[in-house]
């Protein structure tokens, strides 16, 4: 086993061993969670349906899902883990990117909704819109999948906005097999929800059930093997790279400075015996007075 599977090995394992701390993270997120679909609710019992509405829990909610990614990620990471004070920790450090990220995937949900609807009816009276329709579905799953590394990124780096989504973006087409796996385990849930749902005896429990389902475990569920599946491409390709390369950069600006320090050396050669003394007097070096510690400190940087 390889040291990226020893990782993030036990996925099932370190979910069932964390229930308790998922369960108070989904508590947190039920709550806004009711918010805005109350709001929604309100708005349409004022007003007639619209999307632009119905699509409000996706701006709303975003900032809170960012919460659930971040506890989910230190659990698969095997971080010691406080539910609530973690899901709060990341929707505070997050919360501007992540107001963003829920308003560009309002807009992008609604954009994808609106052209798979219109060319999927433009379809029944010219064949060729299908096509069209095929394209735009492909462009909405990929879009999906971009969403679906954005708040994981976002809760594990601390990067520039836009490189959040160049990241994303990539993988979301480089990560392929993840990404339709992630999707799987997403539709999986539902599937498992609609199941026990029909199973039930009467709407009114299916519906309690259902509701009982959203308040305790499911969101956070799905946020959790979602994260759990794609995090390890984001920590070899973005953070141990990240690292690798700052790690390169700084050795490289290190040297810079060093080769800077011996030719200023070899220009106005530092007198050993001005080295000794109190290190806070000044002394004359190269035109100025300077502290004798920084001097001291010159010659030995120099001198590695």
């Amino acid at each position: 086993m390889n040291k990226e599977k020893k990782k993030f090995s036990g996925i099932f394992q370190k979910y069932m061993h964390a229930i308790p701390q998922l369960v108070l993270s989904n508590l947190m997120f039920a709550v806004p969670m009711a918010i805005s679909f109350g709001l929604v609710w309100l708005i349409e019992s004022f007003t007639a349906q619209v999307v632009f509405i119905q699509f409000l829990p996706i701006f709303l909610l975003m900032p809170f899902y960012c919460g659930l990614c971040k506890v989910s990620k230190d659990i698969i990471i095997g971080k010691e883990v406080k539910g609530v004070r973690g899901f709060f920790k990341a929707v505070k450090a997050n919360l501007k990117f992540s107001i963003i990220h829920g308003f560009i995937f309002y807009i992008v949900a609604m954009a994808d909704y609106f052209a798979l609807l219109f060319y999927y009816q433009a379809g029944t009276y010219n064949g060729a819109m299908y096509i069209v329709f095929g394209l735009c579905l492909v462009v909405a799953i990929l879009s999906l999948f971009c969403f679906f590394y954005v708040p994981i990124i976002t809760v594990t780096l601390d990067i520039r906005f836009k490189h959040i989504y160049k990241n994303a973006a990539l993988m979301s087409v480089g990560e392929l097999p993840k990404n339709l796996l992630a999707l799987f385990a997403c539709v999986a849930c539902i599937a498992i929800v609609t199941t026990l749902f029909s199973f039930t005896g009467s709407f009114i429990g299916a519906f309690v059930f259902v509701i009982l389902l959203l308040i305790f475990i499911l969101p956070v569920t799905v946020a959790y093997f979602i994260t759990a599946i794609l995090y390890p491409s984001i920590d070899k390709l973005l953070v141990e790279k990240g690292g690798k390369n700052l790690k390169e950069k700084n050795n490289s600006e290190s040297a810079n400075r060093r080769e800077l320090l011996i030719a200023q050396l070899e220009e106005n050669p530092i007198d050993p015996s001005i080295l000794e003394g109190d290190e806070n007097e000044l002394v004359f070096y190269d035109g100025k007075m300077i502290k004798r510690a920084k001097l001291i400190e010159i010659y030995k940087s120099a001198n590695q």
